[in-house]
């Protein structure tokens, strides 16, 4: 008798460290699923994809100096950390109040537009210090990753 105790007891240590590590998986699946989707993410993979094209020095020298005005820009966006705090008090308070709460997501809404402005303008500007020929071969790459990207998040 002490010993099916003694085994449905570790039985269900199992299944419920389990469940845990089954959960703490999904979670960290969602955020790898939200990394790989942000505007920085795409940029830096664009970046590899242009050092695989055979740049000028020229176009290296203006890529460069427009990435560091991108990181520039950035850096003076403001950051949606105070607005992420006022939410949570928001939604912490004794009574909620839906009017400062939409305020709050459209101006978070805001800074993420402006963020994400900066990012396109970039690619804009980066695309036409390329050649035709170098336009078509990033394009190629662009879409071989998205092949992959596709195909990684099918299976």
């Amino acid at each position: 008798m002490k010993v099916t105790k003694f085994v449905l007891v570790l039985s269900m240590i199992a299944a419920t460290g389990l469940s845990g590590v089954a959960l703490a998986h999904q979670h960290n699946d969602d955020a790898k699923r939200q990394q790989r989707n942000s505007p920085h993410t795409q940029l830096h993979a664009m970046q590899r994809m242009l050092g695989a094209l055979d740049l000028t020095d020229s176009q290296q020298a203006q890529i460069k100096q427009l990435m560091q005005q991108h990181r520039a820009q950035q850096k003076a966006l403001p950051r949606d950390n105070a607005l992420r705090q006022q939410l949570q008090q928001l939604v912490a308070a004794d009574s909620f109040d839906e009017a400062s709460a939409r305020r709050l997501l459209q101006q978070q809404q805001q800074q993420q537009v402006e963020q994400r402005l900066t990012g396109l303008k970039l690619k804009h500007d980066i695309l036409q210090l390329l050649s035709e020929e170098q336009r078509q071969q990033l394009a190629e790459k662009q879409q071989k990753w998205q092949q992959k990207r596709q195909q990684r998040h099918s299976s």
